[in-house]
């Protein structure tokens, strides 16, 4: 079922436009996580509110979905074009929201999760600005207490109903505090921590009142990365590690005060995976032959446990389950393969021998994988060995977004816009 924006629907505004369409879909029947036991087994249905899923770590909860699907491969229930684009779907209630860019405008569609129905659409100008790319959005939305928060690759915020897409407020950040938009644009995913919304912008983040954009604190006017930020700590204000393009960087969350900061080059300054936290630890790795390093911050300084080069996630980052890491290692033109490791001393446990780039999430005891040409496979998520339980095209084209898993549906898109919806129940 083809299911693309009718391009009669559109309607051109110098600024922005909302766009509402009919739908005789039941708009809320999900909750956030449902919980219920189901012939004695624990089954988990989970909502994707932000970018790398409802915890932000790439790590589904979700056990109740299936990879035995022959060799026809799993079904199909709707595919649409969204615009040119990097940026994840965010789900929530049974409604997802998808961001592409189309003859020069970024594109936010809101529709039914089940049926693909369009539900409404908020649009703003925005070039493709396609270097050395597609181009389009590459950061993805967050949804909190209803609200939806995008950030543009060229840093306005816009905060929207989630229920009709009308407009809240808009904030543009660049023209306000005069920091520079990196070289590819802003590619850090907005994030919600209490009442504050975080942004990767300057060299160690923005935060802004999520209420009514209001300018909370602002770092320096240095590059950023191309990483979102990442909750550290357990102070009672907490602290947030942002990815700049020379370092990562911790704040305090309140204040924006520097807390310690790791000197990280790369190539481009181009530090995309976001770090990864588990306790006091702190993974971090980029690609452009930088590689891979643990620290220890139980000290309150950073102090490198280890680091070598065998290990780089240089689009996103890798996923940590029962502490081994598994992510896409090397850099995409030499032909980046998936990797698992452990995380506590380096030591890579096995390499793939047949996956070329791609992105990947982890839900329950498998991974979910997409190659850079469109290839889906399930991956068992065991240190022991690369066992691949299932594998079939779904797409074609550039594939670098991270599939996105939702009540037993698994949406994936590529870079031209195509999304396609498959049911894994």
């Amino acid at each position: 079922m083809d299911l693309s924006l009718d391009r009669r629907t559109k309607v051109v505004c110098p600024s922005q436009s909302i766009i509402k369409l009919p739908s005789g879909c039941a708009l809320f029947r999900g909750l956030f996580c449902l919980t219920f036991y189901l012939g004695g087994s624990l089954i988990m249905a989970e909502d994707s509110p932000q970018f790398r899923g409802a915890q932000g770590d790439g790590v589904s909860l979700e056990n109740d979905w299936s990879h035995q699907w022959g060799v026809s491969g799993p079904k199909e229930k709707w595919r649409a074009e969204i615009g040119t684009g990097f940026s994840n779907v965010v789900t929530s209630q049974g409604l997802l929201y998808a961001l592409g860019n189309r003859e020069g405008y970024d594109e936010l569609c809101c529709r039914d999760a089940e049926t693909g129905e369009n539900v409404w659409m908020f649009k703003y100008a925005s070039p493709l600005e396609a270097k050395d790319f597609e181009g389009g959005p590459t950061a993805t939305p967050v949804l909190s207490d209803g609200v939806l928060y995008l950030l543009s690759r060229g840093g306005v915020v816009y905060a929207l109903n989630a229920g009709d897409g009308s407009l809240r407020w808009q904030k543009d950040v660049v023209g306000e505090t005069g920091i520079r938009v990196p070289g590819w644009g802003f590619a850090g995913s907005p994030r919600v921590y209490g009442e504050t919304l975080v942004l990767n912008i300057g060299d160690s983040g923005v935060a802004l009142r999520k209420d009514n954009g209001d300018i909370k604190w602002a770092s320096q006017d240095r590059d950023a990365g191309y990483s979102s930020p990442v909750r550290f700590g357990n102070t009672a204000s907490g602290s947030v590690i942002f990815g700049s393009g020379r370092s990562y960087v911790c704040v305090d969350l309140e204040t924006g005060a520097e807390q310690w900061r790791q000197r990280w080059l790369t190539t481009f300054g181009c530090n995309a995976a976001d770090a990864v936290v588990s306790g006091e630890m702190v993974f971090l790795s980029s690609g452009y032959s930088r590689g891979s390093a643990l620290l220890d911050l139980s000290s309150g300084s950073p102090v490198i446990v280890w680091k070598h080069k065998d290990f780089k996630n240089q689009l996103g980052a890798s996923v940590l389950l029962d502490g081994f890491l598994y992510g896409i290692n090397g850099d995409v033109d030499s032909g980046a393969i998936l990797s698992c490791m452990d995380m506590d001393t380096g030591e890579l446990a096995w390499n793939s021998s047949d996956l070329r780039a791609g992105s990947l999430i982890a839900a329950g005891d498998r991974l979910v994988v997409l190659s850079d040409s469109g290839v889906l496979m399930v991956i068992r998520a065991t240190s022991e060995k690369y066992d691949v339980l299932a594998t079939h095209p779904v797409l074609t084209g550039r594939c670098w977004t991270a599939p996105v898993l939702s009540d037993g549906l698994l949406f994936c898109r590529n870079a031209e816009g195509t999304l396609v919806c498959l049911d894994l129940r």
